[in-house]
């Protein structure tokens, strides 16, 4: 990546910036990450709009002006919709769709193992106030729990469309991290952690060893790690499983849901 990052770092100090992002997650992935800082003038929309107000703003598609489509395939909110074949990107499909969204987490899904918010919610009644999202979505886990006044933060890299933008737009909080890095945040200092999507069997054992370990760090003690629709292979549903229970004996409280071709529930408590 030596190439990449010479190119990232070329540039011209107090002007404005390459439009080159996309560049720098590339970066970030391969390991480069955190980036070195530069001295230049991040490009904007020139068409930008002011936000939705709040009271609007959390189940309303932003207006596509706001972002940057350059490096996108899509050029427009309405083409990553799921019924589009070419939208772009693969996990999350309808996340973009807020009329779906908004369903989620609060009412019956497809599967009867679905965890309800206000079900995880009344196992810690009035503790959870804080937590982090480590997803792949649109913000709508945030959104959902800020109706439950609590305040999550939610990771996002901008996989083939615009997550930390659509997040930000909706008046929540984006965190553009991968998977390889360390989490900013203290030690004991989230209520809740949440994952859907991003953390599934394709992860080395390995790296996902030091992802537990760094979640169990920022946990605070009876916190909750809640794991949501992990796929994996029935194969290697054990060996995941032996690593969700090492925390068994931590003052954590999980809830893990594995799909495979028998999906899976469990709530642990040990707090």
């Amino acid at each position: 990546m030596k190439k990449e990052l010479e190119e990232y770092m070329d540039y011209d100090i107090g002007s404005f910036c390459k439009d080159d992002w996309n560049l720098a997650q590339k970066l970030m992935i391969n390991g480069c990450d955190p980036l070195p800082r530069r001295r230049c003038l991040t490009r904007a929309s020139k068409l930008y709009q002011k936000p939705y107000p709040i009271n609007e703003s959390l189940w309303k598609m932003p207006d596509g002006r706001n972002v940057r489509w350059s490096n996108y395939q899509c050029r427009n909110f309405e083409c990553l919709s799921s019924k589009n074949p070419k939208r772009g990107y693969s996990k999350c499909t309808g996340c973009f769709e807020m009329e779906k969204e908004k369903l989620k987490w609060v009412t019956n899904g497809t599967l009867p193992i679905d965890f309800l918010i206000k079900d995880v919610l009344a196992i810690k009644l009035g503790e959870v106030t804080i937590g982090l999202d480590f997803s792949v979505g649109t913000g709508s886990f945030a959104a959902q729990m800020r109706e439950q006044n609590v305040t999550i933060i939610s990771t996002a890299l901008n996989l083939g469309a615009p997550f930390n933008e659509i997040i930000a737009l909706r008046g929540l909080i984006p965190l553009y991290v991968t998977l390889n890095q360390r989490l900013p945040f203290f030690d004991n200092t989230m209520d809740l952690i949440h994952t859907s999507g991003s953390i599934d069997g394709w992860i080395d054992l390995q790296l996902m060893d030091f992802i537990l370990y760094d979640w169990d760090r920022i946990l605070r003690p009876g916190g909750l790690l809640w794991i949501d629709r992990f796929f994996c292979n029935r194969k290697d549903q054990d060996d995941y499983m032996y690593m969700f229970m090492q925390f068994r004996c931590q003052p954590t409280q999980f809830l893990v849901r594995l799909l495979n071709p028998k999906p899976t529930k469990c709530i642990n408590d040990c707090s």
